[in-house]
């Protein structure tokens, strides 16, 4: 009995949640097809990831920066050049 009861527990479930995941795939269509068309929507992700590229460029400049420094001051430290 117990097996019966969870075998139609679980074809009404996945009947309901192939009836709401073909519903919200079908919305998910819909709203990106405007964002990937807007031409003005396009353009300020291209310009968020050059930021982003940007940002990337000077951490890793400051990085490089700081680990001369650190080599310059081990060597000044190491070998006397003060």
């Amino acid at each position: 009995m117990g097996a019966e009861h969870r075998n139609d527990v679980y074809r009404n479930s996945t009947n309901s949640d192939l009836a709401n995941a073909s519903r919200i795939k079908s919305n998910a269509k819909n709203r990106t097809s405007w964002l990937q068309t807007d031409p003005e929507m396009r353009r300020k992700k291209r310009v968020a990831k050059y930021k982003v590229f940007t940002v990337e460029g000077k951490v890793k400049q400051t990085v490089r920066n700081s680990c001369r420094w650190i080599k310059e001051k081990y060597l000044e430290v190491r070998y006397g050049w003060f």
